[in-house]
């Protein structure tokens, strides 16, 4: 079973005894990674009796050395973004005792993309070294950029090895140490990240002690997916495939934390404000107005021999940032920021109407590097009800929705600098056709495809419609998913188990997202279907009550089971996962940002809240049960 400690960009993954065993283990810093391959060999046996985690920063291993020695070996990632190892050896018996300990490991210094063995492309690399009382691996790379890991110890080192002979007397303590410490020259970088030390605070509380836990897991892996960056606070996706900016990732988390935590919102519109599309370049798929897919530090990306520093490809992306700008603007007042962005926010709705041109009234997307460019990007995530791939160019459903909501936000808000009246006008076509060719009698087909003949899946989709205002049959869309083959108890499947492509534990055709489950929610609570937005929440939340650490992955099965299953290759932690129990919380409290913060709770029977709520520069402690409201009162910030 992986171990994961993360912090600040970096993270390290490691098994339950602390050696660095499987493929993708290893301490990983700016998409690279720096140690694997670590292996702890004692000249005496030991048996591990035990580990545990104390939050998202660090680790610890209990061993029994032949029942005389007990070794706790200590792991955690430092304010600096180091890596440290504490092996702490107590002598329990009345004899003295001595070890020697070996400590192997390699500094492979390599893109993630070379452990994914992404894209086929590998680089060989000269590595200097320097051994003494502070060894040195240095690496200039093919972006020039230079990478070096330090190593602290209080050991003796050769390359590759780290030893020691310790003895203790009868009842002594001994420790011995290594601390690795990455440095990444960030001369060349446009966006880096800044060290600092952070810690989010939990604004929730319930009268139940197991919710209590998840939305302290949820802090957890918020916390470990928080990257101080250079234009602020942004979350990265998830471990350990993940862990950088997503366009969308980013701001879907940001949208789902905004009513209490709304810095994230504030950094991730200021960060992709940085990198967004300027010029039309087939080979990374950028255009001008775009907000990135993915945003890497790796040397494969910054060498240009992979299109990741940033990638565009996506189309949901961009919309999603006018919105995440329009909440923004709605919850804290903050006219400032929006001001500040209205070059770019004018420059996403620009790219947003060209692409409604260009698709013959809908965003559409072809094949690039990735062959889906919605949320559901696997290769098989868009079907048709044959089970075949929806043939391009696609148009999405819910994209189409989003940019409703866009220009709509754009509007009525002054987002940009182009006349209200005209996006109104686009909005409402879009609107009107969006009906006409999307809807499939009882429910709204997943894509169109390039003969505008439309994919007749039931899928989960449709069901993001809801907030955007978009769909003229939201009752029908409410309706369709609460039906026993979309519902399964447990959440909202991807995909009906009625259509062909369905598999429970597929990454996109029959699993279980608690993101897209929360769109889903917020959707219903902003049309006022609250029950089914309360039956929802307690869906996902009594899923995340029997998930190992009361936590959220990035998915789990569709299966109508007694007990929420796993999917083996769901990341975790996960960023918007985590945010969702936010989002869950934000529709059964029935949250509104208007003119005034408005509060309309429907909670489960048995469940109290407690919540801290900023709205326009204020916060407020908001206790609630049931339908009623206990307490609304101003608190100091």
């Amino acid at each position: 079973m992986a171990v994961i400690l993360s912090y600040n960009g970096a993270f390290v993954v490691t098994r339950q005894d602390g050696d660095m065993k499987d493929d993708y283990d290893g301490f990983y810093v700016f998409d690279t990674r720096f140690l694997k391959g670590v292996r702890l060999k004692l000249d005496k046996s030991a048996i591990l009796i035990g580990s545990s985690q104390d939050g998202p920063r660090r680790a610890y291993s209990h061993f029994s050395i032949e029942d005389k020695v007990v070794l706790l070996r200590k792991r955690e990632i430092g304010d600096n973004g180091a890596y440290r190892e504490e092996l702490q050896f107590y002598n329990t018996s009345q004899e003295k005792v001595s070890l020697r300990v070996e400590y192997s490991f390699k500094v492979p210094i390599e893109d993630i993309f070379e452990v994914r063995k992404f894209g086929g492309q590998r680089i060989r690399r000269r590595i200097k070294t320097s051994l003494g009382e502070e060894s040195e691996y240095s690496y200039a790379g093919k972006d020039k950029i230079e990478r070096n890991l330090k190593i602290k110890t209080n050991m003796k080192i050769q390359k590759g090895l780290a030893f020691a002979e310790i003895t203790l007397d009868p009842l002594e303590k001994g420790t011995l140490y290594l601390e690795f410490v990455p440095q990444v020259s960030k001369e060349r970088l446009e966006v880096f990240l800044t060290a600092t030390t952070f810690l989010l605070p939990n604004v929730v509380s319930t009268n139940l002690t197991w919710l209590d836990r998840v939305f302290e897991r949820a802090i957890e892996d918020l916390t470990a997916l928080t990257a101080h960056t250079n234009y602020g606070l942004v979350p990265f996706a998830g471990i350990p495939y993940y862990a950088c900016p997503f366009g969308r990732d980013s701001i879907i988390t940001s949208w789902f934390l905004l009513p209490y935590y709304p810095q994230y919102a504030e950094g991730t519109l200021r960060f992709f404000a940085k990198i967004q599309g300027k010029k039309f370049d087939p080979v990374s798929e950028e255009e001008p107005g775009k907000i990135p897919h993915e945003f890497r530090f790796g040397e494969l990306s910054h060498s240009g021999k992979m299109p990741f520093a940033p990638y565009y490809g996506t189309v949901d992306a961009t919309p999603l940032y006018v919105i995440l700008a329009a909440e923004y603007l709605r919850w804290t007042g903050n006219r400032e920021l929006i001001e500040e962005l209205k070059p770019n926010l004018t420059a996403a709705v620009e790219w947003i109407l060209r692409r409604l041109k260009e698709g013959g009234g809908y965003i559409r997307y072809r094949r690039g590097l990735l062959a889906n460019q919605g949320w559901k990007d696997s290769k098989e995530g868009i079907p048709t009800e044959k089970g075949t791939p929806t043939k391009p160019p696609v148009a999405l459903v819910e994209v189409q929705g989003y940019a409703y909501k866009a220009l709509m936000d754009a509007a009525s808000l002054g987002l940009t600098s182009l006349d209200a009246k005209m996006l109104e006008k686009e909005a409402e076509e879009l609107k009107k056709r969006f009906n006409k060719d999307f809807w499939c009698d009882g429910f709204y087909a997943l894509a169109l495809d390039g003969d505008n003949v439309p994919s007749k899946v039931v899928s989960s989709n449709m069901g993001h419609l809801l907030f955007t205002g978009i769909a003229e049959h939201q009752r029908e869309i409410v309706e369709r998913l609460f039906d026993e083959d979309m519902f399964s108890g447990w959440g909202i499947r991807t995909l009906s188990s009625k259509e062909r492509a369905y598999n429970p534990f597929s990454y996109h055709n029959g699993s279980i997202w608690p993101h897209d489950n929360a769109i889903i929610a917020l959707g219903l609570a902003s049309i006022g279907e609250r029950e089914n937005a309360k039956m929802l929440a307690e869906a996902i939340f009594n899923a995340a009550k029997f998930l190992p650490n009361y936590q959220l992955p990035e998915l789990f099965s569709g299966l109508e089971s007694e007990y929420p299953l796993l999917c083996p290759r769901a990341n975790v932690p996960q960023a918007w996962s985590a945010a969702s129990v936010f989002a869950f919380l934000t529709a059964v409290l029935g949250l509104k940002a208007e003119k005034e913060l408005t509060v309309s709770p429907l909670l489960p029977e048995n469940l109290e809240v407690s919540a801290l709520v900023r709205f326009r520069g204020k916060a407020y402690l908001i206790e609630s049960k049931k339908e009623e409201v206990t307490r609304f009162e101003e608190r100091d910030i």
